[in-house]
């Protein structure tokens, strides 16, 4: 190689590696620049022993109110003492030296030792919640000597009506490790998460949950925060508007009293819920805060089953209330016609096999809607099993018996409408003719719930519309169109049920409204707990369980139908004695709010507990 070619490689080399060297400076001299003035504070802070932690907050549950705005689900301060799992000596050393100051029982501790264990990095463990403001000053006094430890507001569900809308409103309850495993939202994972377990609660649970927060904290080498470097706040749930009125609904529970069983108040053109009651109940607050043993076990030993919601999930046979599905199949099917009578001797005979009417001596000679005034069962074991079950099965179906309503709450069951086809599918066997005289008058198999008997009625009252009942305020009407029947029909039967208690003949004129301008209509039920041929028993001489359920559906104003009842009182004795008087009372008050107008709701809002 000649000497200048060897010169000018040298050069080459020598200007490549100078620029490899000038470009390391630069890269070293610029990252030297950022660590020192733009992160400098940043890695100082952590060269320090601190660190920043991100922080998921729960947002704030939904209110849950009712028509006027009046609050039937809130929230209040949660005071929470925390600790940080990620040093988890660290934190089993805080927890010994709080269960000191907090006098923790031996197995809450334990359980907080293995949520330690347990506890995922960047979760938090709950030691303890609903502090008293003494308890926070103890822990606010210590927290230089509790590593790890801090308190945090959260909230707890407060329920102002208690156990007046329990199966109503529902509870919200502590996620279980199913619902946490099955959830991909990180919110379920935070351990003062709680999820609506029951009624409007776990229905409308992903409207209520709300968006969670976040908020950026400096910690320290022990977890124990410093300060706050960011927050983004979290978003409440929307308020509900339930279609409840509370004062009609606080109403219907006083006048329960201590009986068991369930009441429905209805709009019978929309479908709105004013009222929806079981009794006896549950304090929904005791599920909020944790239930306790005690009242878990009083709750299921009760006979009367307070834990079931009667109006949607309690199964019973209608009765006489049933009667009016029966006479209406009877009217559409072409067999009998609105005026033809019927003669009651007192009892009805299928071969040699009878069965009596409730009133021994017989009605004599009734029509449709005579017969629904007297509760004459002849008339309607005659036109039942003229019909046939078949068509009884249609008309229930049509007035929406036989199926769930389609509220949504949790636990509804759908009753059952017999037939042939469904005892072969039941029980697989054949229809007895006998079957279809007991159907008639709302026995043997046939069951309902009080909604689904409030549902009958609205549909009968308002036209045959299909109507559907809802509980939010602002959702429009539902209803299936409309039921393929004559109007005039649903007038007899309107008719008849008029007299039932307005007319001096009527089983229920005992409870007809005798203030001016107001009145209802309806039809009493009397469901027989036992074998259909016991009859004349009194009532209050046998066990409670052994007592026949009380019944009774009804509208007002009689004149021009805008809302029905369905009251059912379980082991009443009798629907004339035991229901009718509820369904005046509830049917009378409705009224009497309704000429008051709207409440003011700031006024009705129940104080805060202190």
């Amino acid at each position: 190689m000649r000497p200048i070619d060897l010169q000018r490689m040298i050069q080459r080399r020598a200007f490549v590696f100078g620029g490899l060297q000038a470009l390391a400076c630069t890269t070293l001299l610029t990252r030297l620049y950022y660590l020192q003035f733009v992160r400098g504070e940043e890695y100082a802070t952590e060269a320090e022993g601190n660190r920043i932690k991100v922080q998921m907050l729960v947002p704030p549950r939904g209110v849950i109110a009712d028509r006027f705005g009046v609050a039937m689900a809130m929230n209040h301060v949660n005071y929470k003492l925390m600790l940080e799992s990620q040093q988890k000596d660290v934190a089993r050393a805080t927890l010994d030296k709080i269960a000191a100051l907090l006098a923790l029982r031996p197995a809450e501790l334990d359980e907080r030792r293995v949520d330690i264990a347990r506890a995922k990095r960047g979760f938090p463990v709950l030691v303890r919640e609903y502090l008293s403001w003494e308890d926070v000053a103890t822990i606010e006094f210590h927290l230089p000597n509790l590593p790890a430890a801090f308190i945090e507001e959260g909230q707890w569900r407060h329920y102002p009506f208690s156990d007046h809308a329990s199966h109503l409103i529902g509870y919200i309850g502590k996620v279980s490790p199913e619902e946490a495993t099955k959830s991909t939202d990180p919110l379920l994972k935070q351990p003062d998460m709680r999820l609506g377990k029951n009624g409007i609660e776990q229905l409308y649970e992903q409207k209520l949950r709300g968006k969670a927060g976040t908020r950026q904290l400096e910690v320290n080498v022990v977890g124990s925060p410093v300060r706050e470097l960011a927050k983004q706040e979290a978003k409440a749930g929307p308020t509900l508007a339930l279609t409840i009125d509370t004062r009609l609904q606080e109403f219907v529970v006083q006048r329960l009293g201590q009986e068991s069983g369930a009441v429905v108040v209805m709009q019978v053109h929309t479908g709105e819920v004013l009222a929806l009651a079981s009794m006896p109940s549950y304090d929904p607050n005791e599920f909020s805060k944790g239930i306790k043993q005690g009242y878990w076990t009083a709750l299921n030993a009760d006979e009367k089953v307070p834990l079931l919601n009667k109006a949607i999930a309690g199964q019973y046979p209608p009765g006489s209330t049933f009667k009016m599905m029966t006479g209406l199949a009877a009217l559409k099917s072409g067999k009998v016609n609105p005026e033809r009578k019927v003669y009651c001797p007192g009892h009805y005979y299928l071969g040699s096999n009878r069965w009596n009417c409730w009133k021994p001596e017989g009605h004599g000679a009734v029509n449709f809607a005579e017969a629904l005034a007297v509760s004459c069962d002849t008339y309607f074991y005659t036109v039942g099993r003229e019909a046939g079950i078949e068509a009884i099965a249609d008309m229930c179906h049509a007035f929406g018996l036989g199926a769930p309503s389609g509220l949504g709450l949790r636990g509804e069951r759908a009753g059952i409408v017999p037939s042939p086809a469904w005892k072969q599918k039941a029980r697989g066997l054949p229809w007895n003719p006998g079957e279809t005289i007991n159907t008639s008058i709302g026995q043997g198999d046939v069951l309902t719930t009080p909604m689904q008997l409030a549902i009958m009625t609205a549909r009968m009252v308002n036209g045959g519309k299909k109507i559907r009942p809802r509980l939010l305020l602002d959702e429009p009407t539902k209803t299936d169109g409309f039921i393929d029947i004559d109007p005039a029909h649903l007038q007899v039967a309107l008719e008849g049920m008029n007299m039932v208690t307005n007319s001096p003949r009527g089983t229920a004129y005992g409870s007809t409204i005798k203030v001016e301008g107001m009145s209802f209509g309806g039809k009493t039920g009397t469901a027989q707990v036992r074998r259909i041929t016991i009859r004349g028993q009194d009532q209050n001489r046998i066990p409670w369980k052994f007592r026949h359920h009380a019944l009774f559906v009804g509208f007002a104003p009689a004149e021009k139908p805008e809302y029905c009842c369905a009251v059912l009182i379980e082991h009443g004795g009798g629907g004339a004695s035991a229901a009718a008087p509820v369904a005046r009372d509830v049917m009378q008050k409705l009224q009497e709010l309704l000429q008051g107008g709207p409440p003011r709701a700031a006024l009705d809002i129940p104080k805060e507990p202190v």
